[in-house]
């Protein structure tokens, strides 16, 4: 495939958060097994997402689905600030996760930048 080096750090990036983040819900009790199936399934629909956006050449199909993006990983925030509030992560943890994802944010958004 042919990415260039933004494009590629920000695939790196989601991976390493996505490997990373399994270990979040060791946890979760079976009763919300659900939020952590779809913390899971979101982050899998950001990196489809990332990769669909890579490969998609109409500049306004691709800035829809870079907001997708965002939107996604707003979700995967608040899934993260509900996992600290019931004490299934730290606050460490919540801190560190959240940084994580504020910077793939910001580099979605130069990436947005750079497609105008």
């Amino acid at each position: 495939m042919n990415y260039n080096e933004d494009k590629f750090k920000i695939i790196s990036c989601i991976k390493k958060f996505i490997l990373d983040s399994e270990k979040i819900f060791e946890n979760v009790p079976k009763k919300d097994l659900f939020n952590r199936e779809y913390f899971k399934e979101c982050e899998m629909h950001v990196l489809l997402l990332v990769y669909t956006a890579n490969l998609t050449t109409d500049k306004e199909d691709k800035k829809a689905v870079q907001t997708e993006i965002i939107a996604r990983l707003s979700i995967i925030d608040f899934l993260l600030e509900r996992a600290y509030v019931n004490k299934y992560i730290t606050e460490k943890e919540l801190h560190d996760y959240s940084k994580r994802l504020e910077e793939i944010i910001k580099m979605i958004k130069g990436w947005m930048k750079s497609s105008e």
